[in-house]
């Protein structure tokens, strides 16, 4: 049992792991990739009440843009951060459909893109847990 308990926690901080590690490199080089220029295609606006009773959104969007002739589709808002999360106050204005986006993208894969360039300090807080994980795991197979 022990052993799978250790299986279980290094498979998921393993893929906990790589998932940031991959986050924040892509974060760190988005400060230099190219920009080119968007539309938002689809939006969503999710609310709800904070701890503080203050009212928060969060948007579920999705944006087009082309390079060199391609047409690609993007949703991340930033490296690191899951939609999920990126909760802001109400004195932001939510995208709408159709407004201009400028899109960074690499250069080496263009449908990896993102609507700010760096990652989210969220990706550290991942990072960190994985490792934890693949640390309780090894440690699990240690004792048996």
């Amino acid at each position: 049992m022990i052993n799978v308990l250790a299986a279980v926690f290094l498979g998921v901080g393993g893929w906990w792991l790589f998932r940031s590690v991959r986050t924040l490199l892509r974060g760190v080089r988005s400060r230099s990739w190219p920009t080119t220029n968007g539309v938002i295609t689809a939006s969503r606006v999710v609310k709800k009440l904070n701890s503080h009773a203050d009212e928060v959104w969060r948007e579920e969007l999705e944006y087009s843009y082309s390079v060199a002739g391609t047409n690609y589709r993007g949703t991340r808002r930033r490296f690191g951060v899951p939609a999920a999360f990126d909760w802001n106050d109400a004195k932001q204005q939510p995208l709408r459909l159709g407004d201009p986006v400028d899109v960074v993208y690499s250069a080496s894969s263009p449908s990896v893109s993102a609507l700010r360039r760096g990652f989210s300090p969220f990706a550290v807080l991942t990072l960190i847990a994985g490792g934890i994980l693949v640390w309780l795991g090894l440690q699990l197979l240690l004792v048996d």
